[in-house]
C-alpha cells in the first residue's frame, strides 16, 4: 500500500485573511440614481401631505360652520327668554352676553323682563348658545368662563372678542380645530404682534424665582 504525499496549496490558491475581509463596495450610478428617485418621490409625496392637510384643514372648518348653523336654527325655535336664562345658568355675565351681541346691558335686562327682542338680535343670540352647544359637551367644561380667557399669555384677546368681532368661526377653530393659536391671532389682527407688545419680559431671578420686569431700551 502506497502513502500518498500531501502536496501544499500553492500561493495562488490559498485563501488569505485579507481575502476574507468584504471589502465595501463604491457607489455605483444605479445607486445614485435610486436614491435621486427616493428623493424625489419623497419631496412630491410631502407636498401632496401638506396639500391634502390644507384640504382636510379647510373642510373640517366649513362642517363646524355648518353645524353651527344648524345649531342656530333649532336654537331659534326656542324663547330669547329661555335663552338669556340658559346664557346664565352657564355663569356669563351680562356685560359679556351684551358686548356680544352688539347691545347695552339694560337691553338685555329688558329682553329678560318684557320680550321685544328683534328678529336679527334672536338670531345672534340663538348663535351664542348654538356655539356653547358645540364647545361644552366635548372639551370645555367651564364654558363662561373660557370666554373669557386670553387665547394666548400677553395678548388680550378672548373667544368674547371673537365672537363680538363676527368671528365665531375663530371662536370653533380655537375650541375644537388643530389651528395653532398664533394663526387664529394673525386671522383676527395680522398685526397682534406689534399691536399687543408687551413691554414687560418674565426672567429668572437669582434666587431661582420667576419674575416680571421691564424690557431694556
Amino acid at each position: 500500500m502506497s502513502s500518498r504525499t500531501r502536496q501544499p496549496k500553492s500561493p495562488s490558491t490559498a485563501p488569505t485573511r485579507s481575502s476574507l475581509v468584504l471589502e465595501p463596495s463604491e457607489p455605483t450610478a444605479t445607486s445614485s440614481n435610486q436614491l435621486s428617485d427616493l428623493t424625489e418621490a419623497a419631496g412630491s409625496l410631502r407636498y401632496e401631505a401638506k396639500f391634502v392637510s390644507e384640504d382636510t384643514a379647510e373642510l373640517h372648518a366649513e362642517v363646524l360652520f355648518r353645524e353651527w348653523r344648524t345649531r342656530t336654527s333649532d336654537r331659534g325655535k326656542q324663547s330669547p327668554a329661555a335663552l338669556l336664562e340658559e346664557l346664565s345658568d352657564l355663569g356669563f355675565a351680562w356685560r359679556d352676553v351684551a358686548r356680544m351681541l352688539g347691545v347695552s346691558v339694560p337691553a338685555i335686562q329688558k329682553w329678560r323682563r318684557s320680550g321685544g327682542v328683534s328678529g336679527s338680535n334672536r338670531v345672534q343670540l340663538a348663535s351664542l348658545l348654538a356655539l356653547c352647544d358645540m364647545v361644552k359637551k366635548p372639551v370645555i367644561h367651564d364654558v363662561a368662563s373660557w370666554f373669557e380667557m386670553p387665547l394666548s399669555p400677553g395678548v388680550p384677546v378672548t373667544p368674547v372678542d371673537l365672537f363680538a368681532e363676527g368671528r365665531p368661526g375663530l371662536v370653533l377653530e380655537h375650541a375644537l380645530g388643530p389651528t395653532d393659536v398664533e394663526e387664529i391671532l394673525t386671522a383676527y389682527a395680522p398685526d397682534w404682534r406689534d399691536r399687543y407688545q408687551s413691554n414687560f419680559v418674565v426672567y429668572r431671578d437669582v434666587d431661582g424665582a420667576m419674575s416680571i420686569g421691564q424690557k431694556e431700551e
